[in-house]
């Protein structure tokens, strides 16, 4: 069992946060039926001191059973013809990024959510006043009354992966991953492969550049194309691959945090097979490799934390823990 270090201050009543729900689902209902809102019985509200201050701490993959992985950031999910548009606790709200205002053709949806926004956020911002009254034991009278305006002056933050990469790219290393990140993360690789099979090896090539995640993926997937890109483009002299792992002078797999790729023997559309079929290799030691590589890939997210808030960030790599079965 994961121990979290913080009890429930149990303030709010369970049938009084079931009333707040069934009013807050009638006034976003009557602002617009497409508006429908879902709670999180497992949010806990810490109170006005605590809960900011928890809520701002990350989630850190790399250690085992860390507290914040099972940390609940947001109360209620808000969402518009079915999609995500708010998520908010009584302490901030955080709209999706996609309804930021848009640079380009106009979206029905956008223009909707645009008209009927300042309504949403006068009811969230009337539900967490009135969640002040469980904790206004806590203020001074003349404090209080501060408390209850700043739901009205603070900016609401935007989450989510808004735009696709539209302008354009600095190729200009940001050298936002720590070079002791790399060298652990080149030390965690090589053990493990070793420890699997003393013929796996590990390469790693020092020109390649970490532009985060966003840029990282979309250049995993529009790589520099000799037939469709300029020969001056500045793609062209990018490192597609940080890492190499080879079974004696076999290439197996080539990847980054943000690509995989798998050696084959032979052309792939003529015939080719991948290397470890090639070779022999079991599927179990195939499965462990790439299982090790992810494990790598999910842990390198930690260094561009920043680019998310807390709650996104827990998101984000529960996201790929599924996905790669590394639960």
């Amino acid at each position: 069992m994961t121990f979290f270090p913080f009890v429930d201050p149990n303030r709010r009543p369970q049938a009084e946060i079931r009333k707040t729900t069934e009013e807050l689902t009638q006034k976003f209902q009557a602002i617009d039926p497409d508006l429908t809102l879902i709670h999180n019985d497992n949010f806990i509200d810490y109170g006005p001191e605590v809960f900011p201050q928890l809520s701002s701490i990350y989630w850190d993959p790399r250690v085992a059973n860390h507290p914040m992985e099972h940390f609940v950031y947001s109360e209620y999910l808000l969402r518009y013809r079915g999609y995500p548009l708010y998520w908010f606790t009584p302490y901030d709200e955080q709209i999706y990024e996609y309804y930021r205002k848009p640079s380009g053709a106009s979206d029905s949806s956008r223009q909707a959510v645009k008209v009927i926004d300042q309504a949403i956020l006068k009811v969230i911002h009337e539900y967490q006043v009135l969640n002040l009254f469980y904790w206004n034991d806590l203020f001074p009278e003349k404090q209080l009354e501060q408390e209850r305006l700043k739901p009205y002056n603070r900016p609401s933050q935007f989450i989510g992966p808004g735009e696709l990469v539209s302008s354009p790219i600095s190729f200009t290393d940001p050298k936002h991953r720590p070079l002791v990140a790399v060298e652990k993360n080149t030390e965690y690789l090589e053990t493990q492969l070793n420890k699997l099979d003393v013929l796996l090896s590990l390469i790693h090539g020092n020109s390649y550049i970490d532009f985060g995640p966003k840029i990282g993926r979309f250049l995993a997937e529009y790589s520099y194309d000799p037939e469709e890109d300029e020969p001056n483009d500045p793609i062209r002299d990018l490192s597609d691959s940080e890492y190499q792992i080879y079974y004696g002078d076999t290439i197996l797999y080539s990847f980054t945090p943000y690509s995989f790729g798998t050696g084959y023997q032979g052309k792939i559309l003529t015939g080719g097979i991948p290397s470890f079929v090639h070779l022999g290799l079991s599927n179990e030691l195939d499965a462990t490799v790439i299982k090790h590589v992810h494990k790598y890939q999910l842990n390198n997210l930690y260094y561009w934390r920043d680019y998310y808030n807390a709650g996104e960030f827990q998101k984000e790599i529960k996201k790929y823990k599924k996905m790669w079965c590394l639960e």
